[in-house]
C-alpha cells in the first residue's frame, strides 16, 4: 500500500515537472517569435502557455504586448487593465503604462492620462510615464482649445434660419440663371454687322 502511494506521488511529480517544462518551452518559443516580430505566432504560443498556467502574470503580460503589436488594442487593454490589479508593483506600473500608450494611440486622452497617473503612483520615478503624461495633457488641452474656438467661430443659427438662408440663396441663383439666359438670347438674336 505504501509502495503504491509512493509510486503515485512520483508519477504526479513527473507529470507536474514535465508540464512545467512544456510551459517553459512554449513561453520561450513565444518570446523567440516576439523577438523576430512574428507577433501572431508569439500570441499563439502565449495562449498555449496560458492554458496550463492561466494565472501567470508574465505570460499574460507577454500576450497583451503581442496583441498590442498586432493593433488588437481592445483585447490588449483588457489584459493590461486586469494586470494592473496584480500584487507585483512592477507589473502594475508596466500594465498601467502600456494601457496609457494604447489609449493615446486610440486618441482616448482622458483614459490615457488616468493610466499614466496610476503608473506614476506605483512608480514615481518612471520618467517615460511622466513624459507621456505631459504629452497627453498637452494634446488634450490643444483639443479642448480647438473645440472651444470652433464653437465660438460657428454661427449660432436655428434650423429655421438656416432653411430661410438656403431658400434665399436658391432664389438668387435662379434669378442669376434667368438673367444669364436672357443675355445669351439677346446676344444671339442681334444681327452682327461686319
Amino acid at each position: 500500500m505504501k509502495r503504491s502511494i509512493l509510486v503515485i506521488m512520483i508519477l504526479f511529480y513527473f507529470i507536474k515537472v514535465t508540464g512545467a517544462q512544456s510551459v517553459e518551452k512554449t513561453l520561450q518559443a513565444g518570446n523567440e517569435y516576439f523577438r523576430q516580430s512574428e507577433f501572431d505566432l508569439a500570441e499563439a504560443q502565449y495562449r498555449k502557455a496560458l492554458k496550463h498556467t492561466p494565472a501567470d502574470a508574465t505570460v499574460q503580460f507577454n500576450l497583451a504586448d503581442a496583441l498590442y503589436r498586432q493593433k488588437k488594442y481592445d483585447e490588449a487593454t483588457g489584459i493590461f487593465t486586469k494586470l494592473s490589479t496584480a500584487s507585483n508593483k512592477n507589473m502594475k506600473d508596466l500594465s498601467y503604462y502600456n494601457a496609457g500608450v494604447i489609449y493615446s494611440k486610440e486618441k482616448d486622452l482622458p483614459s490615457s492620462i488616468d493610466a499614466y497617473k496610476n503608473a506614476l503612483r506605483n512608480n514615481p520615478d518612471d520618467m517615460q510615464a511622466r513624459e507621456n503624461l505631459q504629452k497627453a495633457m498637452l494634446e488634450l488641452r490643444k483639443q479642448q482649445q480647438q473645440n472651444k474656438s470652433n464653437q465660438q467661430s460657428a454661427p449660432n443659427i436655428s434650423q429655421h434660419q438656416a432653411e430661410q438662408k438656403l431658400k434665399q440663396l436658391e432664389q438668387r441663383e435662379k434669378q442669376l440663371q434667368e438673367r444669364l439666359q436672357g443675355q445669351n438670347a439677346k446676344n444671339s438674336s442681334q444681327a452682327q454687322d461686319w
